[in-house]
């Protein structure tokens, strides 16, 4: 009877684990989604940067102050890019080296080492 009713008990966070031996490649598929979104944000708020950056250097008027400003928010928002598109490629390496994935395309496998 006990069995019967811990059997309907459902993990509401992880509502699709019906086999506990998926729970790494969920985890892994969980850690690189996450790395994924803050990539993708990461690159949003630094092409932003660029844009009012730029805007700004086109509205500044001369001003040699408002264009020293402009210009060093573009530079900072190129450097914000190289380090984003920098850290995908160090992820990517990283988990080739790992053997959790097979390319840059490939399936991330995420596999837990076991004693025996």
């Amino acid at each position: 009877m006990e069995k019967v009713l811990l059997a309907q008990i459902k993990n509401p966070v992880v509502p699709s684990l019906k086999n506990p031996n998926n729970a790494p490649q969920i985890i892994g598929k969980f850690f690189a989604g996450f790395v994924a979104l803050l990539l993708i944000v990461a690159t949003l708020w630094s092409f932003f940067n660029l844009i009012l950056g730029a805007f700004n250097w086109i509205s500044s008027g001369g001003d040699k102050g408002k264009l020293e400003t402009a210009q060093q928010k573009m530079l900072q928002a190129v450097i914000g890019l190289i380090l984003v598109f920098a850290s995908w490629a160090i992820f990517i390496v990283l988990l080739q080296f790992l053997g959790l994935s097979q390319g840059l395309g490939g399936k991330i496998e995420f596999k837990l080492p076991t004693l025996l």
